[in-house]
């Protein structure tokens, strides 16, 4: 497995945002041998001048993306950069918007809140989470839905569709097992579909605001047009239409 230089969406001010791949970790760990910050500080040492980070520099994630999701990963090559960007994080002023597939039909737009079993500080703990969503296309077995989650719980996305009694297309962890599968086995994908689309970043971590975008995936298309749902379009401020 090599990094793609494709895939960088942003690098400056010590930190580099990437299109991680979804199958592909954030970094090396119990069964995966190498992650995005592995593959990227591979790539940098053998063309080292064409991002301006040093060869061998430690790469830390700011944040962490689900093994199966794919988007927008923001990445730090400095330790300053590193503690301001997770600062931002940790103050929720970061502005965070996935697209997820998600099993039957949706309201047009609401809120969900919960407590979920997450990680803090080393422990799990049942812990508030909460997310707001827009359906941008749907019917009676499935929907498309922009979610912009509050904070950064663990599977938080997950966990709280699940409970709403409308869990991701195909996660087999957090929905039932045979409609899982179903999807899976109908359009032809290996995983439920996660996609970090934006990462906003407040003025303080780089001197002005910043806007990471990773474009949707190919097999976001491919679901899209098996439905016959219509191409996505976006407004001229950048935002998906959603259609009535």
């Amino acid at each position: 497995m090599e990094f793609d230089p494709q895939s960088i969406l942003f690098h400056g001010h010590g930190l580099v945002g990437v299109d991680k791949p979804a199958g592909v970790p954030v970094h090396r760990g119990t069964g995966h041998s190498m992650g995005v910050t592995d593959l990227l500080g591979e790539w940098i040492s053998l063309n080292p001048g064409l991002l301006d980070v040093r060869p061998g520099r430690k790469i830390h994630p700011v944040h962490r993306l689900d093994l199966e999701a794919s988007g927008a990963l923001l990445l730090a090559v400095k330790t300053s950069a590193a503690r301001a960007a997770k600062r931002a994080f940790e103050e929720r002023s970061v502005t965070k918007v996935y697209l997820a597939v998600v099993a039957g039909p949706m309201p047009a737009e609401g809120e969900l809140k919960g407590k979920i079993r997450s990680k803090l500080r080393g422990r799990y703990r049942h812990l508030p989470a909460s997310l707001s969503y827009r359906r941008l296309r749907g019917d009676d077995r499935l929907s498309l839905v922009e979610v912009k989650p509050e904070g950064g719980r663990t599977h938080q996305i997950r966990a709280l569709m699940a409970r709403s009694g409308r869990p991701l297309a195909g996660d087999l962890r957090y929905g039932k097992p045979k409609p899982a599968q179903q999807f899976l086995e109908r359009f032809g994908v290996g995983h439920f579909l996660l996609h970090a689309w934006r990462l906003g970043l407040p003025g303080e971590v780089t001197g002005r605001p910043l806007l990471v975008e990773a474009p949707l995936p190919a097999v976001f298309h491919s679901v899209i047009e098996q439905k016959g749902w219509g191409p996505l379009e976006q407004d001229p401020e950048g935002e998906w239409v959603a259609l009535d």
